[in-house]
């Protein structure tokens, strides 16, 4: 069969999400890239430090854009996005290798930002307990990187079973129950991730609204498993439906969006000083005789963790410190 042939094809055939799923990878692409560099930006001109999460986020970006690069370019040519019925042979077992391997990439993608996550409360939390927590997921977790790889390549055997259009891979039920195991796992431990600072952070000496807005802050990671649980509900018509090149891209555009909220609650935590950087200007603009006492933009300790040491003094006044989590700021 050659693609573009018309008669045979329902009526339903021609329809596509290629034009939507380009322009939706497109922006995704332009909004991580944005809250990443400003974040970048954060970290090494404004606080001058460069910590391991932020490196572990950098690779996190890295492979989203290049996954991202692959949906919106090579897998919609192949026919991501259209009806199966409209393409060849050769055409249906080049996408399936293609989302195969995408699979596996999803999987490594995820396993970075759940590390960038611990790796992040880790610095902003130096507490025996937090830390002793953070390592025990940071183990479980590549521990699972290496388990859910190898998993994801060799639950549905021969291998070719899985790109061959002629022994379509839907028929494999054993790899449906492996990735809805896996999106469970998934869904769970992000939960219980982003649980464990909360109980933490209600103990900070801080006013109410201040520690409203930080709780707030730390919440928006369960945005990101309510993505998560609903892309959970496409795996299995994205799995076990024919229509492999149409029902795959459903569940694509949650992947995608999965990640960028991910990316988004990492980053916009970090970026507190640019609000009082913000503020100050400002506040500047309104008053050109304001004098910034103290060196630092006023509002900048507005999202602010209490640090458990003096912070450094600047020449005009002396600020106390309070106790709490980080000597290190969220920022």
């Amino acid at each position: 069969m050659e693609r573009g042939q018309t008669g045979s094809h329902p009526p339903t055939a021609h329809e596509s999400m290629v034009g939507r799923l380009i322009a939706f990878s497109v922006t995704l692409v332009l909004v991580n890239v944005v809250i990443v560099a400003l974040r970048f930006y954060v970290r090494v001109r404004v606080i001058r430090k460069f910590g391991l999460d932020d490196w572990a986020l950098a690779a996190t970006l890295v492979r989203f854009l290049s996954a991202t690069i692959t949906v919106s370019s090579r897998s919609t040519r192949l026919g991501l996005g259209v009806h199966i019925d409209v393409l060849s042979l050769s055409e249906r077992s080049t996408l399936l290798q293609l989302i195969f391997v995408s699979a596996s990439g999803y999987h490594f993608i995820i396993m970075l930002v759940k590390s960038t996550f611990l790796l992040q409360f880790r610095r902003v939390f130096p507490l025996p307990t937090i830390q002793r927590l953070c390592d025990i997921f940071l183990v479980f977790i590549a521990l699972w990187a290496v388990a859910g790889g190898i998993g994801g390549v060799v639950v549905c055997l021969p291998l070719s079973k899985n790109w061959d259009p002629l022994e379509p891979s839907w028929t494999c039920t054993t790899r449906y129950r492996f990735w809805l195991g896996h999106g469970i796992l998934h869904v769970v431990t992000d939960v219980l991730i982003f649980v464990m600072p909360l109980p933490l952070l209600k103990t900070l000496p801080l006013p109410p609204l201040h520690k409203a807005v930080l709780m707030g802050v730390f919440c928006l990671g369960f945005c990101t498993c309510v993505i998560s649980a609903i892309r959970l509900t496409t795996l299995d018509i994205s799995l076990r439906d024919p229509d492999v090149s149409w029902t795959s891209a459903i569940t694509c555009f949650w992947s995608l969006g999965e990640v960028t909220s991910s990316i988004l609650c990492l980053c916009i935590p970090t970026l507190r000083p640019l609000l009082g950087m913000c503020c100050c200007f400002s506040r500047r603009a309104k008053s050109p005789h304001a004098v910034d006492r103290g060196g630092e933009p006023n509002g900048l300790n507005l999202i602010s963790l209490p640090s458990t040491a003096s912070e450094t003094r600047s020449p005009a006044r002396t600020r106390t410190a309070t106790v709490g989590p980080s000597n290190d700021r969220i920022a």
